[in-house]
């Protein structure tokens, strides 16, 4: 009895071996829809983009391929068509030449790393072909600038490096010049942080490709942060100040020598505008910082009893310059009688 049961089993395990064996030898076609991406490696001085009526520079194109073979063959093959298939210039049927080329796409696929050696027969691919341009990748310096007005800046940005090696495909770099720059993209929030005035880096602001390279996707910086080293100019304001008192200045061992008298209307300047930046103007509006004009008188100048002088604004805060319609002040100087001196406080 278990000898007719061995046999039964032994009988049912070789039928299904033999029915698994042809099914997966049996041929059978598959049509695949696959995306083929071209690219380049990054070492590679070649670049190829699709040429399209109308359109240059795209990377991607959907074809369906039909292939043909054994089950388990085209289930494998299958699965990797069904994956971006990269096209590679210098791999078999995709030519190294720079130019414009027709690709057989049936041998592309047929002859490709990923595809070849699975026992599979290519049928058709449809499209039958793609029309692609091969370029060399060439390379140029340009000088790198800040993105700063000039009006915003006190002397000019200095950057580090001040060069920049762009690498991209010789049709681009023909659109180059010796007037083409790469900018230095300082953002709004990094040039708030900055004091105006005052001359400061900073460090790792990106680079941008030229303008006139900037859509190319091939086209790369080797250089790609610089150091900016600039002195924003100082915002400034204005005031005007309707009356600012007249100070006479002479030297203390003088002052028990001489009368000097001002006449009543040149003892104010007015309407004095005070221009500058904003936070001196402020602290001049606020009144915590005093302003006075001042008619400083040397040793021959009282000798000569001059009759008039241009005041000074002698005190002012940093950056601060003062305008007034009139400076000069009329005066009368007179010497003291021996007699009638003072000693000097």
């Amino acid at each position: 009895m278990w000898n007719i049961v061995r046999n039964i089993i032994i009988v049912t395990l070789l039928t299904m071996l033999v029915w698994l064996f042809a099914e997966g030898e049996s041929l059978r076609a598959v049509q695949v829809q696959t995306d083929m991406v071209l690219i380049a490696e990054p070492a590679s001085d070649r670049v190829i983009d699709l040429i399209e009526p109308g359109l240059a520079g795209a990377s991607r194109a959907t074809v369906v391929v039909e292939i043909e073979g054994s089950n388990a063959a085209t289930d494998g093959a299958e699965r990797t068509l069904r994956m971006p298939l990269k096209i590679i210039p210098g791999i078999a049927g995709v030519p190294l030449e720079k130019g414009e080329h027709s690709l057989n796409l049936r041998e592309v696929v047929r002859q490709h790393p990923e595809v070849r050696g699975r026992g599979i027969t290519i049928k058709r691919v449809e499209p039958a072909a793609l029309r692609v341009y091969v370029d060399q990748i060439e390379t140029r310096s340009v000088k790198v600038i800040a993105s700063v007005s000039g009006d915003e800046l006190e002397g000019a940005a200095e950057l580090r490096p001040s060069m920049a090696t762009v690498r991209l495909p010789s049709r681009f770099a023909a659109k180059l010049s010796e007037n083409s720059s790469a900018t230095a993209r300082i953002s709004p929030e990094s040039l708030a942080t900055l004091t105006r005035g005052r001359r400061q880096t900073l460090t790792g602001v990106p680079i941008v490709l030229p303008q006139e390279v900037a859509e190319d996707p091939h086209t790369l910086l080797e250089q790609t942060r610089a150091d900016v080293t600039l002195t924003l100019r100082a915002r400034t304001r204005s005031i005007k100040i309707a009356s600012v008192p007249v100070h006479v200045r002479i030297a203390p061992g003088e002052l028990a020598n001489w009368d000097i008298d001002i006449p009543e209307q040149d003892r104010f300047l007015v309407d004095v505008t005070f221009s500058g930046p904003g936070e001196a103007i402020q602290a001049i509006e606020d009144k915590t910082v005093q302003v006075i004009a001042t008619l400083p008188l040397s040793f021959e100048e009282l000798e000569r009893q001059i009759p008039s002088k241009e005041v000074i604004f002698a005190d002012l805060p940093a950056g601060v310059r003062a305008e007034a319609i009139n400076r000069t002040v009329r005066l009368t100087i007179t010497r003291r009688a021996p007699e009638a001196r003072q000693p000097a406080p």
